[in-house]
C-alpha cells in the first residue's frame, strides 16, 4: 500500500513539468522558450520548426519516464522501493529541461544568425507611474497561523507538529515580505505596461504566498481529524493537497497567460534583451546585478544571481539535494529492511532498528506488559511510519505520545512505562518479545 500511495503521489509529475514547458512556447514579454525575439521571429519558419521539435521531444520524455515509472513498480519490493522512486523524481525534474536548453541553445544561434540581438542602451521610464507599494496585511497570514494552533488544544501529543506548523505560516508571510525583489516587469519603452505588469506581478506573488499558508493550517486540521478518523484524514489530506496545486497551477498559468496578452503587441521597436544572463534560459547570471534574489522572466517564480558568491551556494545546494535523493533512499530502504532486535543487556532494555535505538535502564521502569494488538488509532508525529517499520514518536487513544520501534505486521508488542515516558517495542518475529518479558519479571 505504501508505495501505491508513493507512486500515485507523483507519477503525475512528468506530465505537469512538459505541460509547463511547453507552454513556454507561447510568447510572454517577447519570450519565447527563454529567448526574446521581435515579432517577426514569432512567426518565422525556422522558429516555428524549432518549436515543434521541441514538444515532439518534451512528450517523447513523457512516454519514457511513464514506461520506467511502470518498469520500477513491478520490479522493486517492499524493502527497497524508496531508491528508484527518488531516481525517479530526480529524472522528472531533469529530464524534460534537456530538450528546454538545447532548444534554447539553438533559437540563441538562430535569433544571432537573423539579427535579431538587440543593441544595449539606457531607457528611462518615469517611476512616478509605478505601483506603489500595496502589501497584503499580515493579519491575513496571521489568521491561518491561530488556525494551525487550535488542535493544539484537543491533541497535546501532536502538539509540537501543529506549532512548527504555525511557526512555518509565520514564516511564509516573512518570505512574502521581504524575498520579492522590487524590479519593475519592464518589457519595452512602454512606462504604463510595466506599471501593469509589476502590479499584477506583486498581487499574485502575494496571494501564492497566502495560499501555502493557508495550505499549512487545513494540513494541521487535517491531521487532527486523522487522529480520530484515519480514513477520512486520508481522504481528506489527498482533498486538500489536489486542491493546493490546482489553485498554485492556477495562479501560475493566470500570470503567464495576462503576460501573454499584455505583451503581443510588443517587440516591435525596441525592446528588453536580457538572453545573455540567461544560462539555458533557466539560470541567471548577471556580475552588474547585486541582488541576490531575482524574479523569473516568465510567471510567477524567483531565483538567485549565480554572479554572486549566495547564489552560488544555494544553486549548489539544491543540486545536491537533489542529486542526493537516491542516496537518501538508499538510506532508508537499508534501515527499513534491517532486522529489528530486542534484548536485556547490561541491565538496560535494548531495541534496535536500522533507524533508530533505544535504551531503557531497568531500574527505571514502572511497569511493563505484553500487548498482543497495536493500540487503536496509532498516529505518527514524528519518525519512519512504513507497512514494514514504524519508528519514532507516535501518538495513540490508550496511552497518549510514546516511542515506538516496531514492525505492525508481528506481533506480540513490548509496552514499557518509566516516568515521564512510554515505550512500544517489537521485531520482526515477534519470539523475543515474550523472552525479555520473562527476564524482567
Amino acid at each position: 500500500m505504501a508505495k501505491m500511495i508513493l507512486w500515485l503521489s507523483v507519477i503525475w509529475l512528468p506530465f505537469l513539468m512538459v505541460y509547463m514547458n511547453i507552454n513556454e512556447t507561447k510568447a510572454k514579454k517577447n519570450i519565447i522558450l527563454g529567448v526574446t525575439l521581435p515579432q517577426e521571429g514569432r512567426e518565422d519558419p525556422d522558429v516555428l520548426k524549432e518549436v515543434e521539435s521541441f514538444k515532439k521531444n518534451e512528450w517523447l520524455s513523457v512516454a519514457v519516464l511513464t514506461v520506467l515509472a511502470a518498469i520500477l513498480w513491478f520490479f522493486t519490493d517492499e524493502h527497497a522501493y524508496m531508491t528508484p522512486w527518488m531516481l525517479w523524481i530526480v529524472l522528472c525534474i531533469v529530464v524534460p529541461y534537456v530538450p528546454y536548453v538545447l532548444s534554447n541553445n539553438r533559437l540563441k544561434k538562430l535569433k544571432a544568425e537573423k539579427g535579431w540581438i538587440q543593441e544595449k542602451h539606457v531607457v528611462r521610464v518615469d517611476t512616478a507611474v509605478l505601483p506603489p507599494e500595496n502589501w497584503f496585511s499580515p493579519w491575513l497570514f496571521a489568521a491561518p497561523v491561530l488556525v494551525c494552533l487550535v488542535p493544539v488544544l484537543f491533541d497535546k501529543p501532536m502538539a509540537v507538529m501543529y506549532v512548527i506548523s504555525a511557526v512555518i505560516c509565520a514564516t511564509l508571510w516573512f518570505g512574502y515580505r521581504y524575498l520579492y525583489r522590487n524590479k519593475a516587469e519592464m518589457v519595452d519603452s512602454n512606462a504604463e505596461l510595466t506599471a501593469v505588469l509589476t502590479r499584477v506581478r506583486r498581487y499574485n506573488w502575494g496571494k501564492m504566498w497566502l495560499l501555502t499558508s493557508w495550505f499549512m493550517a487545513a494540513f494541521c486540521l487535517v491531521a487532527w481529524i486523522s487522529g480520530r478518523n484515519a480514513l477520512i484524514g486520508i481522504i481528506l489530506g489527498i482533498a486538500v493537497t489536489v486542491l493546493l496545486c490546482w489553485l498554485a497551477f492556477r495562479l501560475e498559468m493566470r500570470m503567464r497567460h495576462v503576460q501573454e496578452k499584455l505583451t503581443e503587441q510588443s517587440g516591435t521597436d525596441w525592446y528588453v534583451d536580457d538572453d545573455d544572463h540567461w544560462l539555458g534560459g533557466l539560470l541567471y547570471y548577471n556580475p552588474d546585478d547585486s541582488r541576490l534574489i531575482i524574479n523569473n522572466r516568465v510567471g510567477l517564480n524567483s531565483t538567485v544571481n549565480m554572479a554572486r558568491p549566495a547564489g552560488k551556494f544555494f544553486i549548489g545546494l539544491f543540486l545536491l539535494m537533489i542529486l542526493g535523493l537516491p542516496l537518501l533512499g538508499g538510506f532508508l530502504d537499508g534501515g527499513i529492511a534491517k532486522e529489528i532486535t530486542l534484548a536485556v543487556e547490561d541491565d538496560r532494555i535494548v531495541c534496535t532498528s536500522g533507524m533508530g535505538s533505544y535504551k531503557i535502564d531497568l531500574d527505571d521502569i514502572q511497569e511493563m506488559k505484553v500487548l498482543e494488538e497495536l493500540p487503536t488509532n496509532l498516529r505518527r508525529s514524528f519518525g519512519t511510519g512504513t507497512e514494514t517499520l514504524l519508528q519514532g514518536r507516535f501518538a495513540c487513544d490508550e496511552y497518549g505520545s510514546m516511542e515506538v520501534n516496531l514492525d505492525p505486521r508481528q506481533g506480540p508488542y513490548l509496552l514499557i512505562t518509566t516516568e515521564g515516558k512510554t515505550y512500544l517495542f517489537g521485531t520482526r518475529d515477534g519470539s523475543a518479545v515474550n523472552e525479555v518479558y520473562d527476564m524482567y519479571h
